[in-house]
């Protein structure tokens, strides 16, 4: 009788996971809690598999290392970051915006009014936003308003200009928001809705990584939403990030943060009004 043969050593361990983790945080910036980092280690086995990978030390040697801008970094970025997101999620953000837009727009009635979302994810958050202003101007208040809207993840993206979502994605939209403003699908859509025109008109997406030293958008919004993407960068970092989103706000235009984002520093440029209400000095 042959003695047992010893265990393959695994190829999808967390020990060579480490230098993937390593890659995430120093070459893109992103650090995960430990808690995410077996869900995230369990994901990207499945891509890898799926595309013919035999470890993780095969993608870090062959492709992280041969191209550390390539597919494969894009790759750990659309797999890495949160996107639990939902339509009008933090309702009273958007009860302050059309409040302030409609009071711009009766002050200066020819300006354009520019937000931008800021770590838009799958599109939940710009739509709830041209939602929100389609209810509260009329038509030719609304054809001044522009909503930009980026973000890391090209998967995200693709996502967000498709415009379509599951009934689980619309279970906080209410009906009357519903019937105005998604179209149910038919057929093989069947269960689906695809928001309307008239509001995915209104929203520009790009994609831009916040970590880099200059964006490729207005410099004077009159609102940037950027809510709980914060919470991927360390406090120093934080506050750079804060202070570049300041310099693409016009004199009193706002920034909204998420309701359980810390900030324990500003910049010189923002005041406090509320613990998710920023506005930039004049």
């Amino acid at each position: 009788m042959l003695p047992p043969s010893p265990l393959e050593p695994d190829p999808w361990s967390e020990k060579d996971f480490v230098p993937i983790m390593a890659f995430l945080r120093h070459q893109i910036g992103i650090s995960l809690e430990t808690h995410r980092m077996g869900l995230m280690q369990a994901r990207l086995r499945s891509r890898l598999q799926s595309k013919g990978y035999q470890s993780f030390t095969q993608f870090h040697e062959q492709v992280l290392r041969v191209d550390p801008t390539g597919w494969g970094t894009q790759l750990l970025v659309d797999l890495s970051t949160v996107n639990h997101t939902s339509f009008f999620r933090e309702p009273a953000h958007f009860t302050f915006l059309s409040q302030q837009i409609a009071a711009w727009q009766k002050e200066a009635p020819g300006t354009t009014i520019r937000i931008w979302s800021a770590g838009c994810s799958s599109g939940q958050e710009p739509y709830s936003i041209a939602m929100a202003l389609a209810e509260t101007l009329p038509p030719h208040g609304l054809a001044k308003v522009e909503i930009w809207a980026s973000d890391l993840s090209l998967e995200m993206l693709k996502a967000a200009a498709g415009a379509v979502y599951t009934q689980r994605d619309v279970q906080g939209v209410s009906p009357a928001r519903l019937r105005r403003f998604f179209m149910l699908g038919r057929g093989p859509r069947e269960g689906s809705f695809k928001v309307v025109p008239e509001v995915r008109d209104l929203v520009k997406y790009r994609h831009v990584d916040l970590r880099q030293p200059t964006w490729a958008l207005p410099s004077d919004f009159h609102v940037i939403f950027c809510r709980n993407v914060s919470i991927y960068f360390s406090d120093d970092e934080r506050l750079v990030l804060l202070d570049r989103l300041s310099h693409h706000l016009r004199p009193g235009g706002w920034l909204i943060m998420g309701n359980g984002e810390i900030l324990p520093q500003l910049p010189a440029t923002l005041r406090k009004h509320s613990p998710s209400l920023y506005q930039r000095e004049g």
